[in-house]
């Protein structure tokens, strides 16, 4: 009999180790990140809204969970805020996100130094505001597109993120005055921080 529950206790602790995870990108994982992104937009939305084509700066916190080895679901949020003269325009926006992580560190048994290129796709639905205060406009709006960057692991557990995002962006004034939708698209160069909880 103890024959038997020590080869099941054997047995048990194989499988354990056999699922045990091997890197930060494997299925179990948990992710939390940040970037701060220069932004560039453009189309009619940046002509109706601004005259020309602008360039601000958006910060975008996201997290996810690895729901099998590299590929990940997650959520995103994208906020802008900044200032001309007395104008003032911030906007938020939140939405799912789907990605998938390349493990280039097979090869290795360090995590410290591993590179993870990554790609991302998702939706936002978001809200804006613009005015001096007494005299001002809201929108709301949608945007979907995706970003290709990677993750370099500074340890086990942070690592330096770097991306390039596209988005395609529709934006509907709704006060004072509802207008119809405008589009215009957004290219942003982005970096931060990613913490992987994987152990």
């Amino acid at each position: 009999m103890k024959k038997l529950v020590l080869v099941a206790l054997l047995v048990f602790a194989f499988a354990l180790s056999a699922m045990a995870q091997t890197s930060p990108i494997d299925k179990k994982s948990w992710f939390l990140g940040g970037n701060i992104y220069f932004q560039s937009e453009g189309g009619d939305l940046a002509k109706a809204r601004y005259d020309d084509t602008r360039t601000t700066i958006l910060i975008a916190p996201e997290f996810g969970y690895f729901i099998s080895p590299g590929l990940q679901l997650g959520a995103t949020v994208t906020y802008i805020q900044y200032k001309i003269d007395e104008y003032k325009e911030t906007a938020m926006a939140f939405g799912p996100m789907v990605g998938y992580y390349f493990n280039m560190n097979k090869a290795s048994t360090e995590i410290k130094g591993g590179l993870y290129p990554y790609i991302k796709g998702f939706f936002l639905i978001g809200s804006e505001k613009y005015g001096d205060g007494t005299d001002d406009s809201k929108y709301s709006g949608t945007n979907f597109g995706g970003k290709v960057g990677f993750n370099y692991m500074l340890s086990e557990s942070v690592a330096l993120d770097a991306n390039i995002m596209f988005s395609s962006d529709s934006w509907k004034q709704k006060e004072p005055v509802e207008t119809e939708s405008e589009s215009g698209s957004t290219m942003r160069i982005g970096v931060g921080a990613t913490y992987f909880i994987w152990k």
